[in-house]
């Protein structure tokens, strides 16, 4: 199948090979420019912005001015941080600029990549370049900023905790460095304003997406969710943690560890019954009851201390499944972390209801350009072509890649796995080589370490638990005979350089700001240990003539990939064996996870070893062909300690990876494919919302707009009101007597008669009140009433527009049970997606203008002040896809209190408003 793949790219032009051809004229013009803009002054290459910007107002296109531009930055870069892009760097900045996504390996410089086309498309819109956490925002702004300011742009920085006063002006930034949670949720706020100087995001022009894969695959599955807090429902979390005890697994209930679902036996439905009191528990009554008890079920048997979730302060915090970090902000939705809580027997904290969500496919499909980089992405090129049009481009390495990627070894039980690899680490330890250890859980890396610790083998522990101290232990991790155990948490993003960290180290001992001259002193002092300790660690091991081949092997097809003539005897000094050996204690379920952990060694030409130890009780090979694989083991007669390596057990594992990947692709694509219906309507909602926004300061509001609007709601209304008591065209069967009394309840001067005959005169008779009213409030009210109108608009549009969320999510729920009678869910989900958005507008209107006719409405004090809206704001899944998929997760950021001003804007409290429980 890959050579049929290889061989219709190579048809159709799209091999890798041939995209790299392609770009290199490109590089060649960029390396054309060098010579003229190093040659200028400060000031004549800062004046180049201008010039550009000129040049593009008289016609020329980004296109066109892509060699020089890139050339200037440069030259800028050289000035400013010293450092200057390599040919390859540049190749992955007009992979950027083309809309497409550069695949990198570690430590070849994607942040300085990011540099020439974020410049490029600033000189013609908003660039925001995004990150996956805080500290990288901050840190790639700090180090990048003097290029771009260099250049005469303005560089903004949104964090977390960054002020909406001052979001606004980071956002007026040409270039912006920011999360993906902070763009979204601020998209998300944007819309939830009263007024148009409330909003501070601005429009979507460029995106550049840093580690693309983890930020739009491995997060897609959990959406940016504003919310607010629901009924307090403890007590019902505690009551069915205690029963879910009482079930047992084989025996009540049947579990399907691969899709992480679990089913009731008849004989769990009977002791349901009995233990819930319900005659049938399949009962409509019965739903949420039964809703709870698979819940707490689910808790009990897929999610474990340690694993997925650590007990810190008395709370259950969540450990990021591809990443290994703690996710204090994120919250498992569906009632999922509120029954971990009660298993654990911590406080449960209260359930929130969805006020605003959109998915990060969608958020980031509302760009205009976007591009991504990241050193893992082909093996998902698929999902990147189908659901956000981006092909890969894999961009060779600056020096060749010497790295070695020794075979699986695969044992039969954990326990002697544990043994293997501790005897391993000591052997490379003893060598003066320092040693990477990937675990996948919290409670290995912890086993692996006591075990070290009874041989007597100095190391660190880098997880969730003690994240404190990254900074330091990643310093010191490639320094000789260091140990470092760490979780996926050293997997993406962290940098090991063999030798340790000179700056690291020193800063850990000296602030630079407040002890300036210690800091050089110590940093001179490791720079040079550092250069003595890698020497030492490159020439750690003895030659290996296998190796030797091997690494010459690749080299040539490195100078192949570059345009590079090979030269055998060039290139036989420079080989040695030794380096970071990186050992992988278990298979991850995605194979770009264990290509992360992989490439921490090896890094710009360095030597160094991966290689990853199994057992047969690993969750991979366990749930995903065990059976097959003990089988072929036991033919083999592979013992208890003995080890196997095979081609066919390395396929098998293989084949496992990718039948998870495809499993959770299609999981991303199903849930996607529910979401664009509620994404049509978001920006139906979204758009007819910006119509009523209060006006900015200095802004002439337009009224005559807004009145338009109103006389169209009016009429509107009139045929509901007629469609409501005078349905059909028959006289006999209207109701005029109830059709007074509601208009009555609307109009300063109810009808004293009304057509008795045809149906059309009633209906026009029925609006011709209605606007009569409408137009008798302007003029009574004028001028407040056109700052009401928009009031009651706004909030009318919100509260349903909330409910309707909580209304779509419902019937989600239960749409999947129409699949038994041969019906699509997903159609069916369309049409009554459809059916009740067409009832939620109606709704609204009705609402909107009841309150607005009103002749008892009166104007007796000044309006409330516009206030910003506070909320809280959480990432999740629905409680669908929570059930069905691993590790739904919700992130909060503050709450809203019950004393808060509410989200909507109204002034009033939140448990007046909003909040208020019926």
């Amino acid at each position: 199948m890959p050579s049929l793949r290889y061989g219709i790219d190579f048809l159709f032009g799209q091999t890798n090979e041939q995209r790299l051809r392609k770009l290199l004229p490109r590089v060649d013009e960029v390396n054309a420019w060098a010579d003229r803009a190093g040659a200028l002054s400060d000031a004549h290459l800062r004046a180049k912005t201008d010039e550009f910007r000129a040049r593009l107002a008289a016609g020329e296109t980004p296109d066109d001015l892509l060699p020089e531009a890139f050339a200037s930055v440069r030259e800028a870069a050289a000035r400013t941080i010293g450092l200057r892009p390599f040919d390859v760097q540049v190749m992955g900045a007009i992979v950027l600029h083309q809309r497409r996504i550069a695949e990198m390996k570690t430590g070849e410089g994607k942040t300085l990549v990011a540099t020439m086309p974020a410049y490029l498309n600033a000189l013609v819109g908003r660039v925001h370049i995004v990150t996956v956490n805080d500290y990288l925002a901050r840190r790639d702004r700090a180090w990048m900023g003097p290029v771009y300011e260099f250049l005469g742009l303005t560089v903004g920085l949104l964090q977390e905790t960054t002020p909406p006063d001052e979001r606004r002006a980071a956002y007026a930034c040409d270039i912006l460095y920011g999360t993906n949670a902070q763009f979204g949720f601020d998209y998300l706020r944007d819309h939830m304003v009263v007024s148009r100087s409330q909003m501070v995001q601005g429009p979507l022009d460029y995106a550049i997406v840093d580690e693309i894969d983890n930020i739009l695959i491995d997060e897609a599955r959990t959406p940016l969710i504003i919310s607010g807090p629901t009924a307090d429902t403890a007590r019902q979390y505690r009551d069915f943690a205690r029963l879910a005890k009482l079930f047992k697994p084989g025996e009540d209930f049947e579990v399907n560890e691969e899709q992480k679902r679990l089913s009731l036996t008849e004989a769990g439905w009977r002791k349901a019954e009995q233990l819930l009191k319900f005659d049938n528990i399949a009962d409509a009554g019965a739903t949420t009851a039964r809703y709870h008890l698979e819940t707490a079920l689910r808790a009990r048997m897929f999610f474990h201390r340690d694993q997925q979730y650590i007990v810190k302060d008395g709370r259950v915090i969540i450990v990021d499944d591809f990443t290994g970090r703690l996710m204090p902000d994120r919250r498992y939705s569906g009632g999922l972390h509120q029954a971990i809580e009660a298993k654990e027997n911590l406080p449960i904290q209260r359930e929130n209801q969805t006020l605003a969500q959109i998915t990060l496919q969608h958020y980031f499909r509302l760009y205009k350009g976007l591009a991504g980089m990241t050193g893992t992405a082909k093996t998902e090129e698929d999902e990147f072509k189908e659901i956000y049009g981006l092909d890969v481009v894999q961009i060779p390495t600056n020096r060749p890649l010497i790295r070695e990627a020794l075979p699986d070894i695969i044992y039969r039980t954990k326990k002697g796995k544990f043994e293997a690899v501790a005897d391993e680490v000591e052997r490379l330890h003893q060598g003066g080589r320092p040693v990477l250890i990937g675990t996948t859980s919290i409670e290995d890396s912890e086993d692996l370490s006591r075990l070290l610790k009874k041989r007597g083998l100095p190391h660190q522990v880098l997880n969730a638990k003690y994240h404190e101290k990254e900074a330091h232990i990643i310093a010191q991790a490639g320094r000789a005979g260091a140990i470092t155990i760490a979780t996926n948490m050293a997997g993406r993003g962290t940098d090991i350089v063999l030798g340790g960290n000179p700056e690291a180290r020193a800063r850990a001992e000296a602030d630079p700001e407040v002890e300036p001259e210690r800091y050089r002193e110590l940093l001179e002092k490791y720079r040079a240990e550092a250069a003595a300790e890698r020497e030492a660690i490159v020439s750690a091991a003895d030659d290996d003539p296998a190796y030797h081949k091997a690494a010459l092997e690749r080299i040539r097809e490195w100078c192949a990939e570059v345009g590079r003539p090979f030269r055998a005897a060039e290139w036989e000094g420079a080989i040695k064996r030794g380096g970071l050996a990186v050992v992988g204690f278990q298979r991850h379920e995605a194979r770009r996870i264990d290509d992360q952990l992989a490439g921490r060694c090896g890094r710009q030409g360095d030597p160094g070893s991966s290689q990853f130890f199994l057992s047969l009780e690993d969750d991979l090979l366990r749930i995903f062909g065990g059976e097959r694989l003990a089988t072929l083991m036991e033919r083999l007669g592979v013992k208890e300690g003995e080890a196997i390596t095979h081609d066919l057990l390395t396929r098998s594992i293989r084949r496992a990876q990718k039948r998870v990947e495809e499993r959770n692709f299609e999981i991303r694509k199903r849930l996607l494919e529910y979401d664009e219906i509620m994404a049509k309507q978001r920006e139906a909602v979204y758009a007819l919302r910006e119509r009523f926004l209060l006006p900015e300061a200095g802004e002439t509001p337009d009224d005559e707009a807004l009145r338009s609007h109103l006389a169209e709601m009016a009429g509107e209304f009139g045929e509901i009101l007629v469609d409501r008591y005078a349905p059909g065209s028959a006289p006999e069967g209207w109701d005029l007597a109830g059709l007074k009394r509601d208009l009555g309840q609307v109009l300063a001067q109810p009808p004293a008669e009304l057509p008795l005959h045809r149906r059309e005169d009633l209906v026009a008779t029925v609006r011709d009140l209605v606007q009569a009213q409408l137009d008798a409030q302007w003029t009574r009210l004028s001028p407040h009433y056109p700052l009401i109108v928009r009031m009651v608009l706004l909030r009318t549009m919100d509260e349903n527009w909330r409910q309707h969320l909580l209304e779509l999510d419902e019937v989600r729920e239960g749409i999947g049970l129409r699949a038994y009678g041969g019906t699509d869910p997903l159609i069916e989900f369309k049409r009554e997606a459809h059916r009740l958005f067409q009832e939620m507008i109606v709704r609204t209107e009705e609402e909107a203008l009841r309150f607005l006719l009103n002749p008892r409405l009166a104007v007796r004090t000044e309006p409330a002040p516009v206030r910003t809206p506070v909320m809280s704001a959480t990432t999740s899944t629905t409680a669908r896809a929570a059930r069905s998929s691993t590790a739904p997760v919700g992130r909060e950021e503050h709450k809203v209190g019950r004393n808060d001003p509410c989200p909507c804007g109204s002034g009033k409290k939140y448990k007046h408003c909003c909040g208020k429980t019926t």
